[in-house]
């Protein structure tokens, strides 16, 4: 690994080498039982001190990745991958079906009527939006951050539906909503502080970033979402000749 490039920004040495040697574990590399090379070794791969490796190797301790033993090495812990990977589809209806009959746990983080965010440039508003926040977790572990904005008269309509259940197949199966425009970028990213503490991942950690808008015929805005997704959580499969 080239040190110059390595060392190019002011990210502490220890972060970048816990990534490196987490990406490295995720990936497979290494499997669990198996040693990670002597501490010596890495010193001379990233050319850093001894106290730099041993910082990322408590790091990745602390994640329940890796078990240093005295006298014998650092060894891979078994860890647990995302129990159902979320695919990233290109038509509404198919991603309405991902979602379809998904029961995750909620949890509240912001619940207010408010105005859109800034930077949406697809559709009119419509003035008044209830913002919901909330956590999705499976499984107990927590994969994204979604924060809602649904038209007040919509949100009004199937108030407790939306405060139990995904928003998406709600609003695609109300036949008198007309859904004519449907938006989605999707970015990918490393994760700030907040989502760090909210998804309980590394600082830093690839995320995925998305927006959704839905308009109706007329261009008003009925929903938008802001999602952030653990990365380890988002799978591209795409048929190409499709």
């Amino acid at each position: 690994m080239s040190n110059s490039k390595f060392r190019k920004d002011r990210t502490p040495l220890y972060l970048k080498v816990a990534e490196v040697l987490r990406q490295r574990i995720l990936r497979k590399v290494w499997q669990a039982g198996e040693f990670l090379p002597t501490v010596n070794e890495l010193m001379e791969e990233f050319q850093v001190a001894r106290v730099t490796v041993r910082e990322a190797v408590k790091i990745l301790e602390s994640e329940g990745l890796v078990d240093p033993r005295r006298g014998r090495g650092t060894v891979v812990l078994a860890h647990k991958s995302p129990t159902r990977p979320l695919h990233v589809v290109t038509s509404l209806s198919e991603l309405v079906d991902v979602y379809r009959g998904d029961v995750p746990d909620l949890v509240s983080l912001e619940d207010r009527v408010t105005e859109l965010p800034e930077g949406v440039s697809t559709g009119t508003s419509v003035g008044e939006y209830h913002m919901l926040k909330r956590m999705h977790s499976r499984d107990g572990q927590r994969y994204c951050v979604i924060t809602l904005y649904l038209a007040k008269a919509i949100f009004d309509k199937h108030e407790q539906e939306f405060r139990t259940s995904l928003a998406l197949p709600v609003l695609f199966d109300d036949p008198d909503i007309d859904i004519s425009i449907a938006r989605q970028r999707l970015l990918v990213s490393k994760c700030d502080m907040e989502t760090a503490m909210h998804l309980d991942i590394p600082l830093g950690e690839p995320v995925a970033e998305v927006r959704r808008i839905l308009c109706d015929s007329n261009e008003n805005i009925l929903y938008v979402a802001d999602v952030i997704y653990r990365g380890d959580y988002i799978q591209l499969d795409m048929n190409l000749l499709a």
